[in-house]
């Protein structure tokens, strides 16, 4: 008996010290274990702090791509064009990068540049650039100016932006005038007055056809966010403050901004063209309007031209539209304007309209008139084509003017195709006047322009 309690009292003294022992080698082995470590240390910053970043948390795997591009909650552009540099998805990586863009400050631009500038050279990088510099533009245009013209010209032999033709990427192609380009329609944007100054000291009309590509991507940048104010500049200060190889006023840059206009609110367009205080400008810009409103909707610049009230504005709309509508249907603008009340707006509108046609297709408008009854408008219809073929086919021009019965209208019509013909080949010119079926008092004044009446 005294044996039987000692075993169970041996028994009820191990028996804790037991469970004692596998507590600690289960704790033990919990610590040998990676994902059980990582799930205490989970517990422990979360007992420590909720707000904690994750940023501050050691993984053993990569983290998850929206970690990679946030600091303290934060996104970073940076890494956020690093994230966009290595993503397949030409989409995604494009979305990235336009995001990140429009978070770079001043501080931060030449990282971004420096980034974009390690991609392979692709259509993706050219675009992605051209939207960099752009936003450089908004932030510090000046600067970006600078930068960019300190580049190398990869796209036409390593040429420098500021050599040779000179600032701005007068070089007339590649990579510093894209760059510069971006530069200024970003610039323009937000300081519009500086911007244009610059592209009209820096920039060169020889370089693309006679148009200062530096002026116009400037003027598109400040219609982005100014589209009248744009416009009365291209109107009023281009053809005085840069080369725009004879296009007349604005160099041509007002009627794109005009079009412009008119496509994103008509209404809007049509209400400041007459709103205009100086005549000229006001014309210009009505019939510019009227001629783009035409090409889309011919009915509506015809109903916009013959609701304005001043005669003279209505005159500028009603031809603007016959050009404009021509373009589209001519046929169907000659209709039109041979239709209208007012014979001396009618009159204007038909030349107009066919003056349009024969520029465009001489011959389809030349069977038109041709078909046309003998008359007063026949015989201005050929006057009309004669003058637009002068250049084109001037013996077709010459058979038209010989056609006019009106005497009057007929030497009127004459007169510019002899006389500049009697400077070139004044024997020529003579035989076939003296030849021609013309009345005599016709070739009289034909051959002595001097004293012809005007």
């Amino acid at each position: 008996m005294p044996a039987k309690k000692r075993s169970f009292s041996l028994l009820f003294f191990l028996w804790p010290a037991s469970l004692l022992a596998a507590f600690f080698i289960g704790r033990l082995s919990l610590s040998n274990d990676p994902s059980a470590t990582y799930q205490a240390s989970l517990l422990e910053s979360s007992d420590k702090t909720e707000s904690k970043s994750l940023t501050d948390i050691r993984y053993d795997t990569p983290p998850p791509e929206e970690s990679a591009i946030a600091i303290e909650g934060i996104p970073d552009p940076l890494l956020q064009i690093r994230s966009a540099i290595t993503e397949s998805d030409p989409l995604k990586r494009m979305s990235l990068l336009t995001d990140a863009f429009s978070k770079l400050n001043k501080d931060n631009i030449m990282d971004g540049v420096a980034l974009l500038d390690s991609m392979p050279d692709s259509q993706l990088k050219r675009q992605m650039e051209a939207l960099l510099y752009n936003t450089w533009g908004k932030l510090d245009g000046p600067a970006a100016m600078e930068y960019v013209n300190s580049l190398e010209d990869t796209d036409s032999g390593g040429d420098r932006g500021r050599g040779g033709r000179g600032r701005g990427g007068r070089d007339g192609g590649g990579t510093v005038l894209r760059n510069s380009t971006a530069v200024m329609s970003g610039w323009a944007e937000v300081d519009p007055q500086n911007a244009v100054a610059y592209a009209s000291e820096n920039g060169d009309a020889s370089a693309r056809g006679g148009r200062n590509p530096l002026m116009l991507s400037a003027m598109q940048g400040w219609a982005n966010t100014n589209i009248e104010g744009a416009i009365n500049y291209a109107m009023t200060e281009i053809d005085t403050s840069s080369d725009q190889g004879g296009r007349g006023r604005g160099g041509g840059i007002e009627n794109f901004l005009i079009a412009r206009y008119v496509n994103e609110d008509p209404q809007a367009a049509g209400q400041w063209a007459l709103s205009q205080s100086d005549p000229e400008t006001r014309n210009d810009a009505i019939g510019t309007i009227a001629r783009s409103m035409a090409g889309d909707s011919p009915q509506d610049a015809a109903l916009w031209a013959q609701a304005i009230s001043d005669p003279e504005a209505q005159s500028e709309a009603l031809r603007g539209t016959a050009s404009g509508w021509a373009r589209e249907d001519p046929q169907a603008a000659m209709e039109w304007a041979m239709n209208i009340e007012d014979q001396t707006v009618s009159s204007q509108a038909t030349r107009t309209a066919l003056g349009t046609w024969a520029r465009e297709d001489p011959y389809s408008a030349s069977d038109y008139v041709i078909e046309m009854e003998p008359g007063a408008t026949k015989d201005q219809a050929a006057s009309t084509l004669s003058q637009s073929l002068i250049r084109e086919d001037p013996e077709m021009a010459l058979l038209w003017a010989e056609s006019i019965s009106d005497p009057a209208l007929q030497t009127k019509t004459l007169a510019p195709i002899t006389e500049g013909w009697m400077k070139k080949n004044p024997e020529q010119a003579t035989e076939w006047i003296n030849a021609s079926n013309l009345p005599d008092e016709t070739k009289q004044e034909l051959l002595t322009p001097k004293k012809r009446k005007e």
